[in-house]
């Protein structure tokens, strides 16, 4: 779980989120987090799926998965560290507008 602070690259290239300058931001912006190297860091990302493969179909379904940056790069995105944290179904499910009625709950638990 320490994986991302033995392993920064050193040729200036992005190989690992750990190069890039969004983690040395909050590596800044929190230092107490930064200190401890086994807090777990999550990367949130949210995709909408046809599970019908219909391409006018009007349902929709949205996933949301939680990475682990704390491992090594070809480890991030294997199925056994990926967590599926929400799954919203139906018709019209998601809008950007009520986004905040599906995270409260989530942010909360975290």
């Amino acid at each position: 779980m320490v994986w991302h602070n033995c392993n920064k690259s050193t040729n200036g290239l992005v190989q690992h989120v750990v190069d890039s300058k969004a983690w040395a931001h909050i590596d800044a912006r929190w230092s107490k987090f930064a200190i401890k190297l086994c807090d777990v860091r999550l990367g949130l990302t949210m995709d909408e799926i046809n599970p019908y493969s219909e391409k006018n179909s009007i349902w929709s379904t949205w996933i949301f998965l939680f990475f682990n940056y704390n491992l090594p790069p070809w480890l991030v995105t294997k199925k056994f560290f990926i967590m599926l944290i929400l799954i919203i179904l139906g018709k019209e499910s998601m809008k950007m507008r009520n986004i905040d009625v599906y995270m409260v709950p989530l942010i909360e638990k975290l």
